[in-house]
């Protein structure tokens, strides 16, 4: 009978500890009462808001979650306040204080911990990253011979230099769900897609099979299918006749894919400093493939009779969720993807003195 019941606690004790999940114990300077919300996503991959009162300064939460993630702690009552910090399956402790976002406190989750240590290195890393983009704004104005080039060098070796970082954490602990959360980061603005996928490969296989990892695999798929030097995908989209407008009926020429809309100002302003540039280099062998992402056709047609643009339109007239703007990962505008005559992804969101140059070396003109 012992060695019945030994046999069966054998099976029930990896339940205990499966089912063991979060409490998150948080307290108050400077705030009495009034109400806390956690977002998260929960055991059932579904995004969650758990709501706790506080009293006397204290509130708790208890869930589980699938596996450590960044959550969101939020004080709508009071005084506006929100933080984020690692969830994960343990007892874990907040500290805030009202007014001082800046002495907030989180022990007990072994993720926030790397998630702290690397947190100022993605705030230097989005920095770096509008610094080069500023480079290649000023460049297009100023034309300073070489400044292009050394802007990109520095932005290719501190890029590099934090994906050693990371990976530095990884080495120390490949169950990292921390340093995954930053790799997805290096999507943002990334000049080395096997460096980044090789810092992902060294994660853990449950790291990597988790719900952030799966994630990060198929947005990394997708990134690198439009990235510089893949095949560029096909587009869909008509006419304002009805046609189909493709990539392929432009076989063989430099192609400008341009994203914008009737409501985008800046974009207006492109379409008029896009005429020139057509027409100098049109008969030579370039093409603009222009892409609205209006949802009415009337006003679409409104503002290429405004905008007299002389080269091909589409659109699906379904906005941002219009399939060529999804396959390109086009959430702003204007936006625009130069393809050379093999038909690979040559450049993105070229501009003025950019684009010409580009178109220069492409047609053969530079030569």
């Amino acid at each position: 009978m012992k060695k019945t019941l030994h046999i069966i606690l054998l099976f029930l004790c990896p339940l205990v500890v499966l089912s063991k999940g979060f409490t998150v114990k948080g307290s108050i300077d400077g705030l009495q009462t009034g109400t806390v919300t956690l977002a998260y996503v929960n055991e059932n991959s579904e995004d969650t808001t758990l709501t706790s009162p506080i009293v006397g300064g204290a509130f708790t939460f208890t869930d589980r979650v699938p596996e450590p993630e960044l959550a969101k702690l939020t004080v709508t009552e009071g005084w506006p306040y929100n933080t984020s910090f690692f969830l994960e399956n343990a007892a874990i402790k907040i500290h805030l204080v009202k007014d001082a976002a800046e002495k907030t406190t989180v022990t007990g989750s072994a993720s926030e911990i790397i998630y702290e240590k690397l947190q100022p290195g993605m705030i230097d890393f989005f920095e770096h990253a509008h610094q080069n983009e500023n480079a290649h704004h000023q460049t297009a104005v100023t034309r300073v011979s070489g400044a292009l080039e050394r802007a990109d060098s520095i932005w290719t070796a501190q890029q590099n230099q934090w994906i050693q970082t990371i990976r530095a954490e990884i080495t120390a602990n490949a169950d990292n769900y921390a340093a995954l959360y930053f790799i997805q980061w290096l999507l943002f603005k990334p000049v080395n897609y096997d460096a980044i996928f090789s810092a992902y490969m060294q994660l853990s296989h449950t790291v990597r099979n988790g719900l952030a990892g799966k994630k990060f695999n198929a947005d990394f798929e997708h990134m690198h299918r439009i990235s510089i030097g893949q095949p560029a995908p096909e587009i869909s989209g008509k006419d304002t006749l009805g046609n189909p407008v493709t990539l392929a009926q432009f076989k063989g020429k430099v192609v400008l894919l341009d994203f914008w809309s009737s409501y985008c100002g800046p974009c207006r302003i492109e379409n008029k400093r896009l005429q020139p540039v057509y027409q100098k280099y049109h008969a030579s062998g370039f093409e603009i493939i222009s892409l609205s992402l209006d949802n009415e056709r009337n006003l679409w047609l409104a503002a290429l009779r405004a905008d007299a643009m002389p080269w091909t339109q589409g659109s699906d007239l379904r906005g941002g969720a219009g399939a060529a703007a999804g396959t390109y990962d086009i959430t702003e505008l204007p936006r625009n993807i130069l393809i050379d005559r093999t038909g690979k992804i040559y450049a993105k969101d070229l501009h003025g003195d950019e684009l010409t140059e580009a178109l220069e070396f492409l047609l053969g003109k530079g030569k």
